[in-house]
């Protein structure tokens, strides 16, 4: 028997088997079995899980042979393999409407992957497997009626994203209903009187009927569409650790025969889109709403490692490519990019650039921030450059252009806006391209110079060069996330006469690397002015850690509106951004309120003290005379009793009062102190009916 022929008789094998596993669920029981099975594994599909729970209904994490050794984990001897089924695939050229060849930066073609079929592959569980353990997810331990910290902003930031408005109301709108979608009005209601628990619940429920059916929103949440939904908010609440005892599912009967009669399909075709579709569903809401938990547990283990090494193997590979060229001289690759700067400027007035700068309101940083135009052509720098007398050693070397597959040299940047990159010297060492207004979306918006011998990315702060100096005397560097965002602080700086300067880092996170150059400049105060999203609100954190580290206490955040950045409100109202950036609130602060802003704490006295506990370690990261200030506050979002927060910090922290630079500087840290000692006579503590108190010991 030929492998083709074994291959289609194993495959034919695995569909009788789907077949058969869901023919087997029948009742509401079984359907729960199935939801409590995918929610151990739920990165695969809702055929494979079919399968996986038919061959081995105890699997909890399910991986190939080859992903348990790599992470030293031994399939046991004589151990039965689970089989799955995988995807066939080809690589083929990306075409355009004419069915011509789509090419990448570098010239060559852009391919994908088709799937033109499936095969049979071995898997296996995790008990069939003997050697490291895995890393354990954090699961939160939950109160009766608690809903995990940031479960409910994330539901409801998913609703909002999706035009819906969520509303709160009690019986008298919402009847006996725990809560309703009113697609006229793109409303979602939930009940106020309700648990955190059965809230979530329903928000969950509420939010799988938007993404499920959309398509026909007015149809009562009635039969499949009710399984469907009940299903998508049970995936989510299990996977978040909450209770899911009170769910129950009607038979397989009621709701999926009616279509299969309607459709004349058999039943378990009803049974396999429905879960398809759940799965779907809830794997969106998943990826929206973990930002901790692990989906998988072995691949998860390898995701880390992956993760971080793949950044790091396209710097090797740059550095180890920028080495094996013939060495140039440093002062060669200087002159090239020099050079390379001269004839990206000497193109600009006939570009797109200044138009397209002028319409965002930086159209004086043409000639004040240097920036230039990369032709779109395919060597028309490298013609520029050899016509210098530069060889193609030195041109390639200073990452100007690179090889294509026919060997012969070619622009790195075509049709872009360059800004140029400087190094702690103030030596130009690089650049920053972005793509034109009108290029294809599929190309990178930013391009930077590769890895050289003169080029390291991750150390690189566009406008850091240029504004050393400044810095040193006191102008505050304003961190952002783009290079057009540092151009906007610079010139709305310039025209209002403030002390500020703009910083950018360049297609990448803010480094330990970058927090040691700006640690260089001795500057007093950093300011962060990153998108007014959710990716800015995370990466500005980590920032301040960075920053914090290298002993620059004093670090603000400028609160942007979601949806902006500095760039659009340089246009839109130039005051505004000055003055969110001098009104800036220090970073500690910022982070506390956002972290209560979004915790179940509602009169569960335990957990604000918890919070406390855990929150009041950032004022280590403030300058000395701002610690008790910062506890002050957190004690007065928590509703906390302002003398038991100064013994939580005291014992804590034994010299948070006193660890002060000078004598003026613990005069008033003492004088704070008996502020919150005394807190009836400070009039921003509102004696409440019954005042929280110290009634148990967190942490000690």
């Amino acid at each position: 028997m030929s492998e083709q022929e074994r291959r289609r008789i194993n495959i034919g094998q695995l569909h009788d088997q789907l077949k058969a596993a869901v023919q087997a669920i029948e009742t509401g029981d079984q359907w729960r079995n199935w939801l409590d099975f995918a929610g151990k594994l739920n990165r695969y599909s809702f055929d494979n899980l079919m399968l996986i729970m038919r061959q081995r209904p105890d699997a909890t994490a399910v991986a190939s042979y080859t992903t348990w050794k790599s992470i030293d984990r031994q399939v046991q001897w004589g151990e039965r393999s689970i089989k799955v089924l995988a995807p066939v695939t080809r690589r083929i050229d990306v075409t355009d409407d004419r069915g011509q060849p789509v090419l990448d930066e570098d010239g060559h073609r852009r391919r994908r992957n088709k799937i033109i079929g499936y095969r049979p592959v071995s898997v296996f569980d995790i008990k069939q497997t003997t050697g490291a353990p895995l890393p354990e997810p954090a699961r939160p331990t939950l109160l009766v009626g608690q809903a995990p910290d940031g479960l409910w902003a994330s539901l409801e930031r998913e609703v909002s994203e999706r035009g819906y408005r969520l509303l709160r109301a009690g019986s008298e709108r919402l009847g006996s209903a725990n809560g309703a979608t009113m697609p006229g009005p793109r409303e979602v209601w939930v009940r106020d009187d309700v648990d955190d628990a059965q809230a979530v619940k329903t928000l969950a429920h509420e939010l799988a009927r938007i993404i499920l059916h959309a398509d026909d929103p007015d149809a009562p949440c009635r039969g499949i569409k009710e399984v469907e939904a009940e299903s998508v908010a049970y995936l989510t609440l299990a996977s978040h650790g909450m209770t899911t005892d009170n769910y129950s599912f009607p038979y397989v009967t009621h709701w999926a025969y009616p279509i299969a009669e309607v459709e004349h399909v058999d039943m378990a075709e009803i049974v396999t889109r429905t879960g398809r579709r759940v799965i779907d569903a809830a794997r969106t809401i998943l990826e929206a709403t973990q930002t901790a938990r692990a989906p998988d547990a072995a691949l998860a283990a390898i995701a880390v490692r992956t993760q971080a090494a793949a950044e790091h193997t396209k710097t090797l590979r740059e550095e180890v490519e920028a080495k094996a060229l013939p060495p140039v001289e440093r002062a060669v690759l200087l002159g090239v990019v020099a050079d390379s700067d001269a004839y990206f400027r000497s193109q600009v007035q006939r570009s797109w650039v200044p138009e397209y700068l002028a319409g965002r309101g930086l159209g004086t940083a043409v000639d004040g921030h240097g920036i230039g135009y990369a032709p779109n052509g395919w060597t028309e720098l490298t013609d520029h450059l050899r016509s210098l007398g530069y060889t193609d050693d030195h041109i390639e070397a200073s990452g100007m252009a690179t090889r294509a597959r026919t060997g012969n040299l070619i622009d790195r940047f075509r049709d872009r806006m360059t800004l140029p990159l400087r190094d702690a010297a103030g030596d130009l060492v690089g650049f920053t391209a972005r793509s034109g207004p009108d290029s294809d979306g599929e190309i990178p918006k930013y391009l930077n110079s590769p890895s050289t011998v003169i080029f390291k990315k991750s150390e690189l702060m566009y406008g850091l060069g240029e504004h050393r100096q400044a810095i040193g005397l006191d102008s505050v560097p304003v961190i952002c996330e783009g290079p057009l965002d540092a151009i906007a602080v610079d010139l709305v700086a310039l025209r209002s006469g403030t002390d500020l300067v703009g910083l950018a880092t360049c297609g990448t996170a803010f480094t330990v690397a970058h927090a040691g150059e700006l640690g260089k400049t001795r500057a007093a105060e950093v300011c962060l002015a990153y998108d007014g999203d959710e990716a800015g609100n995370k990466a500005v954190e980590r920032a301040w850690t960075k920053i914090t580290d290298v002993g620059i206490k004093r670090v603000t955040i400028a609160e942007l509106p979601a949806g902006t950045d500095p760039a659009s409100l340089a246009v839109e109202n130039p005051a505004e951004l000055v003055r969110m950036v001098a009104a800036a609130r220090s970073a500690a602060y910022v982070f506390a309120d956002r972290r209560i802003d979004v915790a179940p704490i509602g009169d569960n006295v335990p957990r604000a003290y918890a919070l406390f506990h855990d929150l009041v370690d950032w004022a280590q990261r403030l300058p000395a005379e701002e610690r008790v200030g910062l506890a002050v506050h957190m004690a007065r979002r928590l509703d906390i009793d302002p003398t038991d927060a100064a013994a939580e910090i005291t014992e804590r922290h034994p010299g948070f009062m006193t660890d002060a630079s000078d004598a003026s500087v613990r005069d008033h840290c003492v004088a704070l102190r008996e502020q919150i000692a005394y807190a009836e006579v400070d009039h921003d503590f509102t004696p409440q009916v019954e005042r929280r108190t110290a009634q148990i010991s967190i942490g000690k």
